[in-house]
């Protein structure tokens, strides 16, 4: 059902949408490892040394943040979304292609939504100065524009999805 990517695309706009997908895909990488050592950490702390630590609980939760919302875009990007084709697959090529631009247009209408409710939300925290309530006591606005910097991406990744749809619909 996918539209394959262009190997290199032509315009310089599409390929630095790639670059802050393949950005976000590795910094989503870098928490999930970060989250792995943590944890470790914690674990040897805590049985091996019986001195748990204060701050990989919350840290883990913001690092978590970070793999779900960075890596939005990369997956979009690789296709690596899961989908349900089972009624999709029934439809003409070309059909199923409208309808592919159809659900990617909406799509990012979702992901514009996200972006302002999550600054929405981000500003708030800042604005009455929301504060974790663990020993950090980190400003939550700081976790909170993971959501709107995912949505961001991802609305990003999926103007170029309109594109290859788009160009597909024309070589149709």
């Amino acid at each position: 059902m996918e539209t394959p990517a262009p190997e290199k695309r032509d315009f310089f706009l599409f390929r630095w949408i790639d670059y802050t997908s393949e950005f976000g895909g590795v910094v989503g990488t870098a928490c999930m490892l970060a989250v792995t050592l943590m944890i470790v950490f914690e674990v040897v702390m805590r049985y091996v040394f019986s001195a748990p630590t204060t701050w990989v609980g919350e840290m883990s939760i913001y690092m978590s943040m970070g793999i779900g919302f960075l890596g939005l875009a990369y997956a979009l990007k690789d296709d690596g979304h899961f989908s349900i084709t089972l009624l999709v697959d029934r439809l003409s090529p070309k059909n199923r292609l409208r309808l592919k631009v159809f659900t990617d247009f909406v799509a990012m209408l979702y992901s514009c939504i996200f972006i302002y409710k999550g600054i929405a939300m981000a500003r708030f925290s800042y604005d009455i100065g929301d504060v974790s309530t663990g020993l950090m006591e980190i400003p939550l606005w700081i976790p909170n524009m993971l959501v709107p910097l995912g949505g961001l991406l991802l609305a990003l990744q999926f103007v170029n999805k309109l594109a290859d749809d788009f160009k597909a619909l024309k070589n149709l």
